[in-house]
């Protein structure tokens, strides 16, 4: 299942190793709040008071969604649990692969070769990223196998290889027609501030996704730089009407999103060099200008979300998860990709908001399961590093079902209400 690469995995779980644990910090928090503010925190974060909480939705500076009931679902959370040494990560991005394939895309990964499912076994490491194959659409029955590559030595590494300095953190993807297109964050580690940076972009096309990620014949593709330094694909990727269309964060920061797209033709074809900008009025071959207070699309988004749209209304719905620490699900509704946005309504407060010292971040859609009218997830970690150690409740994507309360309701974000086997 696991083929081989050379570069070593880059971190190593263990209680003492608390920088790693405070950049992982910084990189789960800077989803949703800028990374200016975070600059001002010490670097000792791990050991900083938890940041207050909101007693209510309307505190993050959202109103609640009164046409749909949303809960936890923790008879599907074990769909990311069964396996005995992929014991824990964040990202989450899904990509309906057809035939009832889904590929998930993990960030940073706990992975015990020992075979124990234990955060604590000897061995174990944290590589840059990982990917999932599940097999059914409901999570609740479907199989999940983890893929990731290793050493020489048999010791792990990423799916994604680390490579001239820098790591990768899954962005989204698509499918298309015989292909599969992958966007990546590339990270490289800094020596002040964060003690990381998302510095650039990359992007991949898997010639034969029907295959298993084993025998994948993977393109690293060219991809056009900007001067904004925006990360292309960083955020919802979709193919619209010809189109394929990527959000992407202007790094560092992540607050402000700015969209662009490709023919649908070049990237089958792997190609991505006539990209074009929304530049607030047109599209745009031409990056915009750094003045163009028109051109994003959306502010105060995170680096990650996910966009899709809504047979039922034909609208577009972007989810997010919003505030600092005990964060909430929220979203937000459009006519066209381009906009404009909605105010953003609540939808969800996790119960892990009453933790201390938590981290909720990463909230995103999955269009394509059943067994709910739309299926969430999040990601959860901790401002103490040797909770996510102790802690085997976090650190793994969490579900959330969606259901809608009023079927006519103009916000609803549903596809068609799915049948729902009683839980068990």
């Amino acid at each position: 299942m696991h083929a081989r690469c050379a570069s070593p995995a880059r971190f190593l779980i263990h209680f003492c190793y608390c920088f790693d644990g405070w950049r992982r910090t910084c990189r789960a928090l800077r989803t949703q709040f800028p990374v200016k503010t975070l600059f001002l925190l010490p670097c000792i974060a791990l050991f900083m008071p938890a940041p207050a909480r909101a007693e209510n939705p309307s505190a993050a500076g959202t109103e609640p969604a009164p046409a749909f009931q949303a809960s936890a679902w923790e008879v599907a959370d074990r769909l990311f649990r069964g396996d005995p040494r992929w014991v824990g990560g964040d990202g989450a991005y899904s990509i309906d692969l057809g035939g009832g394939r889904f590929l998930w895309l993990f960030g940073d990964s706990i992975i015990d070769p020992s075979g124990t499912h234990s955060r604590k076994s000897a061995g174990v490491k944290m590589i840059s990223n990982s990917i999932g194959i599940q097999t059914g659409a409901d999570p609740r029955t479907a199989a999940m196998h983890f893929h990731w590559k290793t050493n020489p030595d048999g010791t792990p590494c990423a799916f994604f290889p680390d490579s001239s300095g820098s790591r990768f953190w899954p962005g989204h993807g698509i499918r298309l027609r015989d292909r599969l297109l992958l966007f990546l964050m590339k990270v490289r580690t800094v020596p002040d501030g964060l003690g990381f940076e998302v510095h650039d972009w990359a992007a991949v096309l898997v010639q034969n996704p029907d295959a298993g990620p084993a025998d994948w014949k993977v393109s690293w593709l060219k991809t056009p730089s900007n001067k904004l330094h925006v990360i292309a694909g960083s955020a919802g990727v979709l193919a619209d009407e010809g189109f394929v269309y990527a959000y992407g964060s202007r790094e560092p920061g992540g607050q402000d999103v700015y969209l662009v797209r490709w023919p649908e033709d070049d990237v089958s074809q792997g190609d991505l060099s006539r990209m074009a900008w929304w530049d607030g009025h047109a599209w745009s071959e031409t990056e915009p200008s750094e003045n163009n207070s028109s051109a994003p699309v959306l502010h105060q988004a995170g680096t990650e979300f996910t966009v899709h749209r809504n047979p039922r209304t034909g609208k577009y719905v972007q989810i997010q998860c919003a505030g600092f620490g005990p964060a909430i699900l929220t979203m937000r509704e459009a006519a066209r990709l381009t906009g404009p946005w909605s105010p953003p309504i609540t939808l969800y407060r996790p119960p892990e908001c009453d933790k201390p010292r938590i981290m909720i971040y990463q909230g995103k859609a999955h269009p394509g399961l059943t067994g709910s009218d739309l299926v969430l997830t999040y990601s959860t970690n901790s401002f103490d590093f040797k909770n996510l150690i102790d802690d085997a409740s976090i650190y793994y994507p969490r579900f959330v079902r969606l259901s809608a309360q009023d079927p006519a309701a103009s916000a609803h974000p549903s596809m068609e209400p799915a049948a729902t086997p009683p839980e068990n």
